[in-house]
């Protein structure tokens, strides 16, 4: 029995009240932005809450950079903001784009079981500030960390093992120097 995708209507509602603000200085009112939100959204085309989630968090990432570079304009900044400023912005698109691909993972493959993942929230604001600190807590590994974690992982595997075996042999000697004392006791 094939289960037709569906978009909770709280959930949509809950996704269009954080981006609407993203839209609020240029639609002029809360109405307009909201609805503004709702056409950036349906361009995903999203099918499920998942999709949908997705779809609002590139949409917010991807605006949440533009917004950086913007900023990162201003010429009374010091060189370290702009530095700053740029760098989450590059954190940002990152972000957008992953959730891209994720989306488009999630088409191509509806039926696949993903691993199960925590309830992620969405981010306390639509700052840059807000958005690249929630882009940053994704675990988004390289090919080398996830290696570097990989190989610290095997290397405590061993360390475990080494102490397992250190431990048989010690109680092998317990049990064979008690099976002593009770031959010499004897």
């Amino acid at each position: 029995m094939h289960r037709a995708p569906a978009i909770t209507a709280v959930i949509l509602e809950k996704v269009l009240a954080f981006l609407a603000p993203l839209f609020l200085d240029v639609a002029g009112d809360a109405a307009a932005a909201r609805e503004a939100a709702r056409a950036m959204l349906e361009t995903y085309d999203p099918r499920t809450d998942r999709e949908l989630r997705h779809a609002a968090l590139a949409i917010a990432f991807s605006f949440g950079a533009l917004d950086a570079l913007s900023r990162s304009l201003n010429s009374e900044l010091t060189a370290n903001q702009v530095l700053r400023l740029r760098g989450n912005a590059n954190a940002l698109n990152r972000a957008a784009l992953q959730n891209e691909q994720a989306l488009e993972a999630l088409r191509e493959h509806p039926q696949a079981e993903e691993p199960a993942e925590a309830a992620l929230d969405l981010p306390a604001s639509l700052e840059p500030a807000d958005l690249a600190g929630f882009a940053r807590t994704q675990p988004v590994l390289s090919r080398q960390q996830r290696r570097a974690l990989e190989r610290q992982a095997e290397k405590a595997q061993r360390r475990q093992q080494e102490q397992d075996r250190l431990a048989q042999r010690a109680s092998a000697a317990a049990a064979h120097s008690g099976g002593a004392m009770l031959v010499a006791a004897q």
